[in-house]
Parts: structure tokens; sequence; C-alpha cells
């Protein structure tokens, strides 16, 4: 059967996704959004969306466009757009965002920056994360997480 060409390419209709029970060490890029359910351990950055589920929990920093948080993060978000973090979301780090929507319930810790004329930052290291048994991961080669050095995003 001949191939149609003139299916829609749109990259909103792509989805990367880390399934509930996937362990991934390292850093993910995508043109795409990035879906996750299970434990990364490094930076997510997306031109699109990055939606953290339920069961998702990261230990490094999230940088996206728009960002959607009903797990767990142990490091800086930057969202270029719309954050929302949801009532049963965990979030530990330096928060810059244009937009943010938080439901009752949620756990924050440390700064919020949030606004239109908020500058936004690049982080450059990783967080401190927590293994699959929920322990928080501090071997020698993460970074504390306080010695974070970042640069100015042009935006």
């Amino acid at each position: 059967m001949p191939r149609n060409n003139n299916q829609s390419t749109d990259s909103s209709t792509h989805l990367t996704q880390l399934r509930q029970g996937s362990v991934v060490k390292g850093n993910l890029k995508s043109a795409q959004n990035i879906r996750v359910d299970g434990f990364v351990t490094g930076d997510l950055i997306s031109e699109e969306k990055i939606i953290i589920g339920n069961h998702g929990e990261i230990g490094g920093n999230l940088i996206g466009s728009d960002i959607s948080i009903d797990g767990y993060v142990n490091g800086d978000v930057l969202a270029y757009g719309v954050l929302s973090i949801g009532a049963k979301a965990q979030v530990h780090g330096k928060i810059y965002a244009r937009q943010i929507g938080i439901e009752n319930g949620a756990e924050l810790t440390g700064q919020i920056m949030v606004g239109e004329n908020v500058e936004l930052v690049q982080a450059e290291k990783n967080a401190l994360s927590r293994n699959s048994s929920g322990a928080i991961d501090n071997s020698p080669e993460k970074s504390s997480g306080e010695n974070n050095t970042y640069e100015k995003v042009a935006g």
C-alpha cells in the first residue's frame, strides 16, 4: 500500500514517554513532548511540553515550554510558558516560570520566580535524586544541588 505523504508531521502530536517502572540515568533532550512516569536521574529538556506523572520521579532539572508536575522533582524547573503543579506534586528546587498554577496540597521547597518579566536562566548541573526505594542518592558523581551554576537564556 502506498504511503500517504500528506500526513501531518506536527510535532505536538509526538510524545517521548517513559512508563512506570522505567529507570533512566542521563539527560534527555527532545523537540517533542516528554512524559515521565518512571525514574530519571538527569535533566529533561523539551522544546514543547514536559509532563511528570503521579509516579514520575526526577533528580535533575526540567526545561520546557509548558511543564506539568504531578510527581516528584528534585531540581530546578524552567518553564518558558505555563507551569502547572498538581496537588500531590513535590518540587524541591528553584522555579522560574512565565505563568504558574499550583493546586492545594502541592509541596514546594525553594525559590519561586514567576512573571512575564522574570529573567529565565539555564541550569548547568544536576540535582540530587531519589533512587527507586525513595532514598536520596548522594553518590559522589551527583552534585549537591548547591553548586548549580546558571547562564542567561535569551527569551
